[in-house]
């Protein structure tokens, strides 16, 4: 069982980064056909972060499709009555539980890694780049309790398929 502990806001200062620094990869267009998700792994036991994370990001993209991942069935059960027609949550862990047409243009995974030894970092990273679109981002980092200090690594997709680190940001 992972700590799950979370609070309003926590993450509103790693929102704000991605709407600076990701703001075309969020308002992206895609076919019709698919879907293409901002993705909160691991959101905790409350679903704050994925639903402050979904009112921000639809500022620039108003048809954003989001999906908030856990792995602890209670917390998706608990986040269900928060789902509309754009929002969604899924149990599953950084193998994300997509469904056929569905990828991923950005996922933040914050305060997740550091609950697994540093010997599976990369194949967690490895497993999280492969669901993203061409030119996709994977913010995975840390903050305190509190939101008020951050850092991530910044992951991207490249056309040829292979996820790079793109750069390492500390946030205060």
């Amino acid at each position: 069982m992972t700590r799950g502990k979370t609070a309003p806001n926590r993450l509103r200062k790693v929102d704000v980064f991605a709407l600076l620094y990701a703001a075309g990869l969020l308002k992206q267009p895609v076919p019709e056909s698919r879907r293409a998700f901002f993705v909160d792994l691991g959101y905790g036991a409350e679903a704050y972060t994925t639903l402050e994370s979904a009112a921000r990001f639809r500022a620039v993209n108003p048809e954003l499709d989001v999906l908030g991942v856990e792995i602890d069935a209670e917390r998706v059960a608990a986040a269900l009555p928060f789902a509309d027609e754009r929002t969604h949550f899924r149990l599953g862990g950084f193998n994300l539980p997509l469904e056929t047409g569905e990828t991923v243009r950005l996922i933040r995974a914050f305060n997740v890694l550091r609950q697994y030894a540093e010997a599976e970092v990369n194949a967690a990273h490895a497993e999280m780049g492969r669901h993203l679109i061409p030119g996709g981002l994977a913010l995975e980092g840390t903050s305190d309790p509190f939101g008020r200090v951050w850092s991530c690594n910044l992951l991207r997709k490249s056309a040829g398929g292979d996820l790079c680190l793109e750069g390492l940001v500390f946030g205060t």
